[in-house]
């Protein structure tokens, strides 16, 4: 086939289109992951053919040489409207289910009359050819047939509707999003205007290649560089429009360039809110925008009064910068305000609370703890944090209590409860009730959660209800048993002597009603000296046992204080104590006994210099009943045991220097003094 050579500048605009429709073509399909490549490659793919066997046309003088590459042009142009097509409804998102099975169809009558195109020689529905034009350039002459206007009509109804869904998506975006989408459609619109141009025989030259090349380049770039279909308008209405939090676009100057419905809502506007000043309708919001001033995101929480009943709002404002619009920004609000108070009604009940809250870790260290600790230890929550737990309780209660923990960690969700005393404010000890849960499994906790309850009061409420329980026992020991004798031995002799008219039955019953008196005042002694000691005295050990002396002396005993000292006690009840004691050494010892007092390491004794006690019956000693003297009422030593223990105090019985008894006090806080003799 001979051909005769041309140039015209549009070849080099065809290169040009070739080699720019072909790289982008080529980058498409290697990044087809990416959401609208594929459509982009195939568009562009048929741009660069198109081009490619347009430039090949053109090159050429002959009718033969131009009918070549016409046909392969249509090749080209194929599946240039579907690809323009697919890339439209993938850019709006217009929940178009883009198949391959719809791309076939869409396709198919395409590919038909490209096979009319290319097989046109044999049937000529496509067109007829009519000659060479004479001008600047050599250009194919034809007469078009029904083929060919179908082609075209089918390709411009495909690109027309690729069109609508563009426009429809410039009338509905808002103001920011505008622009993008008008890009886009005018990119579009411009392609297609250029064949039109073409079609209707404005110009002898076909641009509609390159205009196409160049409008693929501009995608390419939106696709690739800017995410173009990663960000709104894909899905805007399902994301932006239906988030629950307020969204707003300001531009440099803090006007509303866009907003949601929840903007709306949360604002309450009676205008249109577009264009207008933020501070017109959210000055509080606006107020941290000013202060802020920053170039970077940051977040802030803003309290509004909004209601009419005066109740405050609570806003969580997350305010981001967009780098490509100078001054502009994106302000997303969140309406935290039933959550705020539901938070802050939980941290006032528990800051309140007469209760503790602790929250520890897996090894006992302090993690959180409320504020009414401190009117429980005296030391403020925050200086608690980080300690461990175990060094608030009591020494003689730290074994059970770690026992108690680690049985806690061992089994997620389990619940231990303990009682622990704990040093309070005032330095007395503090009973904690205290109920332990396993939570270390349980997301945004994580710890071992505890409460603490103040039981100090009730703790000796049940003693002291213990303890007067314990004395009507007592009590009604010593009255229905120990009176029941002398009673008897009364009746007895007042029988006798109605009787007989004998005196001496009358003196019998007299004493037997002495000897009840003696057992009574002792049971009343009993019942008043059981009482708990709660409040007392700082006193002189060795003053107060004087005292004692001077109540039951004789002349021929002897009263030695070895060694004095003060401690804190109710000192009628000590006072009794040493009465007691003083008497059962006269009871014992005889008018001549010798009595010692003086302190131990942690308490005083008493010691006498009488017969002692049996090692056999020391223990029963203190036991209502048991008396180690004939006619003894039993009750001395009771009483003794009962006034140490109302005071918290213990004792027990040892043997003295000279075989006598010695009573040891013990647990008794005492600083020493001079010692002193009193005989």
């Amino acid at each position: 086939m001979e051909s005769a050579w041309q140039f015209h500048p549009v070849l080099v605009l065809l290169t040009v289109s070739v080699v720019l429709s072909g790289g982008i073509s080529a980058y498409s399909f290697r990044n087809r992951e990416t959401k609208g490549a594929t459509a982009l490659g195939f568009l562009t793919l048929s741009t660069g053919l198109w081009s490619a066997a347009y430039f090949m046309q053109l090159l050429g003088t002959t009718v033969e040489w131009q009918l070549l590459w016409l046909r392969f042009a249509y090749v080209g142009t194929s599946f240039l409207a579907p690809a323009l097509f697919v890339f439209a409804a993938k850019y709006v998102d217009s929940r178009i289910d883009i198949t391959p099975r719809l791309v076939a169809l869409i396709s198919l009558p395409i590919l038909v009359l490209t096979v009319l195109a290319v097989t046109n020689p044999l049937h000529e529905l496509m067109w007829t050819v009519t000659g060479l034009s004479e001008g600047p350039v050599v250009l194919l002459q034809r007469e078009f047939g029904i083929g060919y206007h179908a082609f075209v009509a089918y390709s411009y109804l495909i690109v027309v509707v690729g069109m609508g869904l563009l426009l429809r998506q410039v009338v509905r975006s808002r103001r920011i999003l505008r622009l993008q989408s008008l890009a886009v459609f005018v990119g579009v619109v411009i392609s297609f205007g250029s064949n039109v141009y073409w079609v209707l025989g404005e110009t002898a030259i076909d641009y509609t290649p390159i205009v196409f090349a160049v409008s693929g380049s501009f995608f390419a770039v939106a696709l690739f560089r800017y995410q173009l279909l990663d960000l709104v308008p894909i899905a805007r209405t399902a994301v932006v429009d239906e988030m629950r939090e307020a969204y707003v676009v300001l531009d440099g100057k803090q006007r509303v360039v866009d907003l949601n419905p929840a903007a709306r809502d949360l604002f309450s506007p009676s205008s249109e809110l577009i264009g207008q000043h933020f501070s017109a309708f959210a000055p509080d919001v606006a107020e941290q925008l000013d202060e802020m001033n920053s170039e970077d995101r940051f977040d802030t929480s803003v309290v509004v009064d909004a209601d009419d009943d005066g109740r405050h709002r609570f806003l969580e404002v997350r305010v981001s910068p967009l780098t490509e619009s100078a001054g502009s920004t994106v302000v997303t609000i969140r309406d935290a305000t039933e959550r705020q108070r539901a938070r802050r009604r939980f941290q006032s009940s528990i800051e309140h609370a007469s209760d503790v809250v602790m929250v520890l870790d897996g090894s006992g260290k302090i993690e959180y703890v409320s504020p009414p600790i401190e009117e429980l230890t005296g030391t403020p929550p925050d200086k608690l944090v980080s300690e461990y737990c175990f060094d608030l309780v009591d020494e003689a209660d730290r074994p059970k209590i770690e026992a108690t923990f680690a049985s806690l960690c061992d089994e997620p969700g389990s619940v231990e409860r303990f009682e622990v005393r704990v040093s309070g404010s005032g330095g007395k000890d503090v009973i904690l009730e205290g109920i332990g849960r396993n939570l270390l499994n349980e997301p945004f906790v994580e710890g071992i959660v505890v409460n603490f309850r103040d039981i100090t009061e009730r703790t000796r409420r049940e003693r002291r209800l213990t303890r007067t329980n314990e004395r009507l026992e007592r009590f009604a020991s010593v009255v229905s048993h120990d009176l029941r004798n002398p009673l008897n031995i009364a009746t007895g002799n007042l029988e006798l002597a109605h009787e007989t008219g004998d005196e001496k039955h009358t003196q019998a019953a007299r004493r037997a009603l002495s000897r009840m008196g003696v057992i009574i005042e002792d049971a009343l002694e009993l019942a008043r000296n059981g009482q708990l000691v709660e409040d007392t005295e700082v006193v002189r050990l060795g003053s107060v046992a004087s005292l004692a002396w001077d109540v039951v002396v004789t002349a021929d005993a002897e009263f030695v204080v070895e060694s004095d000292g003060a401690l804190s006690a109710d000192p009628g009840r000590l006072q009794r104590l040493f009465e007691n004691l003083i008497r059962n050494a006269f009871e014992h010892g005889g008018d001549d006994v010798r009595v010692w007092i003086g302190l131990t390491d942690d308490g005083f004794y008493v010691e006498d210099s009488g017969p002692g006690i049996d090692p056999d019956r020391r223990d029963d000693v203190f036991e209502p009943g048991v008396s180690t003297n004939d006619g003894g009422t039993g009750l001395g030593l009771v009483i003794v045991s009962e006034i140490v223990d109302a005071h918290g105090w213990d004792i027990h019985v040892e043997n003295g220097r000279d075989g006598g008894a010695r009573f040891v006090v013990s647990g008794v806080p005492v600083e020493m003094n001079e010692a002193m003799s009193h005989s």
